[in-house]
Formats: structure tokens, C-alpha cells, sequence
């Protein structure tokens, strides 16, 4: 027991520095030991979606949601919603509504605004991929009045980018820049949640030929600023 003390120890202190590589080499070893406490796989699942071990990851999310939803239904909801986002990046957006309904069932009948806040992003987000510019409008109403109200700075982020690439669709282009050079052509806050501000590169950067090259340039400078800051891998999709 002792070694897998001592391996949790290291992947724990390595995580909270940002060694990515270190703290997820440390989980491993302590997995094939014996059982690991909620927070840790957590940990363990985060480190595997930040070196771009998406599969394992995923994986690793759920058994972190079946263990919160037996013991705490608000975080479980939570885990639920990052699931969602996670297989929506890779565009297996079939199974990314699948844990929206799960969170949402979670949620019901409970005070939780911060989460509601999430799922409108991810409502948008879908809704931008989709090109229903009109559905992207309603779901952001609802993140900025949550943004508003629980002073979240990742659902503020999330709000501006929203009305940014919105505001492209819908050919107010000179506001999209602004909204979104505002927010991606700075070094992205470190208050912001890693996983969030690495999909808003992702949805910016698909926006394709609404986009001239110039922005583009400065917004994927801006992406690969931020992974050297924080080690986090950012793709546009992974193989489940």
C-alpha cells in the first residue's frame, strides 16, 4: 500500500503544477496497484484529456461519473456535462446529447445556475457546428444572463466567443472580430477551466471561409501560445 501512497502523492503534486505528463505516468502506475478516490481518478481522467489521450480519458470520465452519481448527483451532473463537451469536440455529437439528457435528469428540481450556464455553451456550440445561427442566438442569451449572475469568468469567455462567431454567421462582421479578438488574441485567463478555453479555439477555428486569413493567423498564434502555456493538446477531434 505503501507504493501506491507514494505514486498518488507524485501524481497529485505533478498535476497541481501542471506536469500533465508526470502527474498521468503516476496514476497509471497507481491504477495497477488498487483503488484510487474519487478526486484522484478525476485527476487521472483530466491529465489523460490534457496529453490528448481522448479514448482513455473518456473512459476514465465515466468511471468517474459512476462512482459522483451513487454519492454527489450536482458533481455528477457536472462530470456529465464535461463528458458532453468532450465527445461533442470529436463531433460524436449523438452521444454528447446522450450525457446532456443525463445531466439535465441530474439537475432537475435542483439550484445549480453555474451548470445551466455550461449547458447553454454547449447548446450554442452545437447549434454554431450546425450553422443555426438563430438557436446559437437563444442558447447565448441564457449563458450571458447565467455568466451574469454567477460571475463565472469560463462562462463569461464562453459567452463573448459564442457572440462572436455568431455575430460572423450572421455577417456583423466587424462586432464578431472584436468580440473575438478580445477574447483569444490576449493570453487566455488562467482563472478559465483548461478544458473550456481549449474548445473556444476549437470553435473559432472551425469556422471556416467566414474567417479572413489574417484573423485566423492571429487566433491559431493565440492557440499555440496558450498550449505552450499549459501543456493542454487541442485538436478537432480523436478516434473513440
Amino acid at each position: 500500500m505503501n507504493a501506491l501512497f507514494d505514486y498518488l502523492a507524485e501524481a497529485r503534486t505533478a498535476h497541481l503544477r501542471g506536469d500533465w505528463r508526470a502527474s498521468y505516468a503516476a496514476f497509471v502506475r497507481a491504477d495497477g496497484i488498487g483503488t484510487m478516490s474519487i478526486d484522484d481518478l478525476d485527476a487521472y481522467s483530466v491529465a489523460a484529456w490534457r496529453l490528448g489521450y481522448r479514448s482513455e480519458a473518456l473512459r476514465l470520465a465515466e468511471r468517474t461519473y459512476d462512482r459522483l452519481a451513487r454519492t454527489d448527483p450536482t458533481a455528477a451532473a457536472m462530470k456529465a456535462i464535461v463528458l458532453a463537451l468532450q465527445w461533442h469536440a470529436g463531433e460524436h455529437d449523438a452521444v454528447s446529447r446522450h450525457w446532456v439528457d443525463r445531466a439535465r435528469g441530474l439537475l432537475a428540481g435542483v439550484s445549480a445556475v453555474g451548470a445551466r450556464g455550461y449547458l447553454a455553451y454547449l447548446e450554442a456550440a452545437a447549434a454554431l457546428d450546425a450553422g443555426d445561427a438563430p438557436r446559437a442566438a437563444r442558447a447565448a442569451a441564457v449563458l450571458r444572463d447565467t455568466a451574469s449572475a454567477t460571475g463565472d469568468p469560463t462562462l463569461v469567455l464562453l459567452g463573448r466567443v459564442v457572440d462572436g462567431v455568431t455575430a460572423l454567421m450572421e455577417s456583423r462582421v466587424a462586432q464578431g472580430y472584436r468580440l473575438l479578438d478580445d477574447a483569444l488574441v490576449p493570453v487566455i485567463d488562467d482563472r478559465i477551466a483548461l478544458e473550456w478555453a481549449g474548445d473556444l479555439y476549437r470553435l473559432v477555428l472551425r469556422t471556416g471561409d467566414r474567417v479572413d486569413a489574417s484573423h485566423r493567423r492571429a487566433w491559431t498564434v493565440s492557440m499555440h501560445r496558450w498550449v505552450v502555456n499549459t501543456g493542454v493538446v487541442v485538436d478537432t477531434g480523436f478516434a473513440p
